[in-house]
């Protein structure tokens, strides 16, 4: 039995014979109407018609939420800086970009309706702006604000501790702006009069959706009134509520019977369910459906274009398509993108058979004869009908032309050197003037003109060089076909502009892209927060002392800090960190110049290894110049990190240091009003997440991950490399963003350094394993999930491995391993975070530039460890993607690396600085980047 039919009995079964049944969907038309909108009406009309089998009654609302806030300009519409105005205002107040309707809102409505009666939907559409003006929602709202304190921590708990903060279901409509407020602090709510008293907190810190970063209400809200109390009335369109209480309310105030959603609102379901509850109201049927994935299995999105627009669903699939695919158990994820029109047009033509031309072989022969138009698109697939003696019906050409003109790109391989244009503008010029275009006479010129401009090359390749200007690429369509079918006019329009290389095109300056450049440089955000505060002077004598008994005290309780960390690391891991950090402490005068002032707030994020090291670099260091610093770290490490603070806590050496374990929304939700720097050690990716919250004029310390390549060329100390080949990938684990991604190998020693590491390799077998056996030195990565993600890439290069490869899913443990992949097959640019040797033969010293001018190397350029001499590396490489200090010679990371020196790379994602909007790429020291930008600067 098909799912909607089930759904329809159900439905039919609960609900009285003479009841009318009420079946709803919503959407917000703040862009162009989505796939997704579309696909959810059609599977409700589904059930909507087998009610009506059963003799229902059944009344469809398609609710329209255009009193929404408008909070980001679509991509894909005009006027793009015109509509920036209305940012904020409900979307019924914003114009409608191609000047038809009266609003935004209108301009989307009218197109879903559009597409809804092409797939014969009745429905009635509601506008939420007309429904709240006029008072039918008033019952609905009394109720919810009568019962306000209940129903709003029902919805406030589905959302974040910063969110929370200024949070209510109910949101007024400025008399001032006519904006929609949406962060606001309730003081009190009036049911019998439908009152709401409010006031909007200047100081606090949101942070908004598609804003770089977090925002003061001060800021965002500048033309409301702040910080007073404000009594609005929350009837008759004065007030909106949040989307979620808005969902439910609206179900309840139409007794919605049925409705659909996607999976990524269950939990918003469940709200929607929880406050029908609250109120003892009928609980609707609120049916999940599977979110669509694009060819690659990622969510549809409508921001990315990553599958199905309105109008490819109209222009690539037949009615009957989408709707048997849409048929289908809605349930279950479904992959939904361009690739697959030919397919389910296929699977439903009921013509289709042996003498029939169906869609996906219509689309083949388009793509091999290359059509301009949709004219001589079905000249071609006629052509091909009457050869083989084959039928082809008007729908299959069409869709299967406008999925061509959809997917079909030309080819990058154009024309590259004037000779090759101008060879191709003389059959132009001579096609203009009367040249008969005929196979014969066509080739004979072709080939003369060809021989006299390229004398060296064979004549046969005049039909290349053709189709590279018609079409971009080495083969194509034959030619005089190709030439009949278009006709002669269109061939030599072609020709007069063929296509070009992707170089020469690159090459050219591409006046677009500049005037975008400049636009998106003239509309930065203009932040205008304050600076940091400045406290009292620092005393470093006394910062000195304090270090130096920090550091006696590290090795004075060296066996209790072992023993803590004896179930996350090995003993010799532990032990250097202490090495280090005391080497920090005792030569804190390294970097006095740059304790003067302290700061009030720094917030430090802790990366997954290291915590001894990590903890003094990025905690106790700043805590002695500055008021409040807190360190939070990484939820895998936390009971770890417990039992290092009670073998020695840290916090007692500095009042300014605190340790946080909260969930990390509700540390960021204490943390944002008071920090004036972040230090962060991760992913960019995540890093952005983090940034995100924090206001444009924090500074924001970013240590990500560096490719670090060792390079052992013919003249290099074989030992000496191999011990420190050893020495940085065991490193932990190799969990270090000091481990080099590969290790670059001259063909004259290759051999030799191999043999020499396997043989240490099978030597040091024995101290692999669990960390309780103290005498190990590799041990089970610090993240047994990420065991999981190295197996994958694992698989990806077992051609490649020759020692090793064995992994533990089950306690973590990555032996170490050896990967042999030749330069010349390409360089690897994967950070393993395990014991991976990568070793890669190359052959002379300009062979290098393989490895260093590919475009995946400068993002996270760092350092190099030089073993022996390279002419390249030395006199070669680029100077902005290498400091001469970021070139280590016959040594390594770990043997130079020191705390009180800068630290990273010139590759943004290597190490950076944000502050005020700007990124500055480079190395990182805490305590130089906020004496810099947070005290030398004011």
């Amino acid at each position: 039995m098909k799912w909607f039919l089930k759904e329809a009995l159900y439905i039919h079964n609960t609900k009285a014979n003479d009841e009318v049944i009420n079946i709803g969907a919503g959407f917000g038309p703040t862009g162009l109407p989505h796939i997704g909108t579309l696909c959810e009406i059609i599977r409700i009309n589904f059930v909507k018609t087998e009610l009506e089998k059963l003799g229902r009654k059944v009344n469809f609302f398609l609710v329209s939420d255009d009193l929404d806030p408008f909070r980001k300009v679509p991509a894909n519409v005009p006027l793009q800086e015109e509509l920036k105005l209305y940012l904020g205002k409900p979307i019924n107040q914003v114009p409608d970009p191609y000047g038809e309707f009266n609003s935004f809102s209108a301009m989307a409505e009218n197109k879903l309706i559009q597409l809804a009666e092409r797939y014969n939907i009745n429905c009635t559409l509601i506008s939420n702006s007309l429904a709240y003006s006029k008072g039918d929602y008033n019952k609905q709202l009394t109720e919810l604000i009568k019962n306000y304190d209940k129903i709003n921590t029902i919805c406030m708990n589905s959302t974040g501790p910063l969110r929370q903060r200024t949070y209510s279901i109910v949101m007024p409509i400025s008399p001032i702006t006519g904006n929609v407020i949406e962060h606001i602090k309730v003081t009190n709510v009036d049911w019998n009069k439908g009152e709401m008293t409010y006031f909007i907190p200047s100081s606090e810190v949101i942070n908004k959706p598609g804003y770089e970063y977090a925002v003061e209400l001060s800021e965002l809200y500048k033309s409301e009134v702040l910080d007073e109390e404000q009594t609005i009335s929350v009837l008759n369109g004065n007030c909106k509520l949040q989307w979620k209480a808005d969902w439910a309310m609206r179900l309840l105030s139409r007794s919605i019977d049925f409705e659909m959603h996607g999976e990524d609102l269950s939990d918003s379901a469940k709200v929607a369910k929880e406050i029908a509850e609250a109120l003892n109201a009928p609980i609707p049927r609120l049916y999940r459906y599977g979110l669509f994935l694009d060819a690659n299995g990622k969510k549809i999105s409508k921001s990315k274009g990553n599958g199905f627009s309105l109008s490819d669903a109209e222009n690539l699939l037949k009615k009957r398509a989408i709707e048997w695919y849409l048929s289908k158990k809605p349930q279950r994820t479904l992959k939904f993108h361009i690739a697959l029109a030919p397919k389910l047009n296929d699977s439903t033509d009921e013509k289709q058979s042996a003498c029939n031309i169906g869609f996906a072989k219509a689309v083949r022969m388009l793509f091999a004869s290359k059509p301009i138009d949709k004219l001589s698109a079905r000249k071609f697939l006629l052509l091909y009908a009457r050869k083989s003696q084959s039928e082809i019906t008007d729908d299959v050409i069409n869709y299967s032309y406008n999925y061509h003109k959809k997917t079909f790109n030309y080819g990058s391989n154009g024309l590259s050197t004037e000779h090759e244009k101008q060879y191709i503008s003389t059959i132009a010029d001579n096609l203009t003037t009367g040249f008969a275009c005929n196979a014969s006479e066509l080739h004979k010129f072709a080939i003369d003109i060809f021989i006299k401009l390229f004398p060296e090359r064979q004549p046969s390749e005049a039909w290349n060089l053709l189709n590279r200007a018609l079409f971009g690429t080495i083969h194509g369509p034959k030619l005089k076909t190709w030439f009949d079918i278009v006709g002669i006019e269109v061939a030599t329009k072609r020709l007069q502009n063929p296509i070009l290389s992707m170089d020469t095109l690159l090459s050219a300056k591409n006046p677009a892209i500049e005037q975008q450049e400049l636009l998106t440089r003239n509309n930065k955000e203009d932040d205008q927060m304050g600076s940091s505060l400045l406290y009292e002077d620092i005393d470093f004598e006394s910062v000195k002392k304090t270090c130096q008994l920090f550091a006696y005290a590290l090795v004075e309780k060296k066996d209790h800090i072992i023993e803590a960390l004896s179930s996350y690391q090995c003993k010799n891991v532990t032990e250097d960190e202490i090495k280090r950090s005391t080497d920090l402490l005792l030569n804190i005068e390294m970097n006095q110049n740059y304790f003067k002032k302290k700061i009030y707030g720094v917030t430090s994020f802790l990366p997954l290894n290291q915590p001894i090291y990590a903890s003094v670099c990025f905690g106790f260091i700043p805590s002695i110049m500055s008021k409040d610093v807190c360190i939070r770290p990484p939820t895998t490490m936390t009971p770890h990190y417990k039992r290092f603070l009670n073998a020695i806590d840290i916090t007692q050496y500095s009042p300014s240091l605190s340790v946080s374990f909260a969930e990390k929304e509700n540390f960021l939700s204490d943390r944002v009003k008071i920090t004036d720097a972040v230090i962060f050690t991760g992913t960019p990716e995540n890093a952005l997440k983090v940034r995100k919250h924090f206001k444009k004029k924090t500074l924001f310390i970013l240590n990500g991950a560096g490719h670090n390549p060792l390079i052992v060329s013919d003249d290099a100390n074989i030992e000496k490399a191999v011990e420190s080949a050893k020495s940085i990938v065991l490193y932990n684990q190799g969990q270090d963003c000091a481990g080099p991604n590969t290790i670059l190998v001259h063909s004259k020693i290759y051999k030799n350094f191999k043999e020499r590491l396997l043989s240490d390799l099978i030597l040091l077998e024995n101290k692999v394993g669990p960390y309780s056996v103290r005498e190990n030195i590799v041990g089970p990565n610090s993240d047994i999930d990420h065991t999981i993600k190295i197996a994958s890439v694992f698989k990806q290069y077992r051609q490649f491995c020759t020692y090793g490869g064995e992994i533990n899913p089950i306690n973590g443990m990555i032996k170490p391993t050896v990967f042999e992949k030749p330069i010349y097959l390409g360089g690897n640019y994967k950070e393993f975070f395990a014991p991976v040797f990568f070793l890669q033969e190359y052959n002379t010293d300009s062979d290098l530039h393989l490895y260093f001018s590919d475009p995946q190397y400068p993002n996270n350029a760092m350092y190099i460890s030089l073993f022996g001499t390279s002419d390249y590396i030395s006199h070669q490489l680029d100077e902005k993607l290498h400091h001469k200090e970021s070139i280590l010679h016959n040594t390594d990371l770990h043997r130079e690396e020191r705390g009180f020196l800068p630290y990273g790379g010139q590759g943004p994602a290597a190490s950076c600085i944000f502050y005020d909007g700007e990124r500055f790429n480079g190395s990182t020291l805490p305590q130089r980047d906020i004496y810099t930008y947070l005290v030398n600067s004011i």
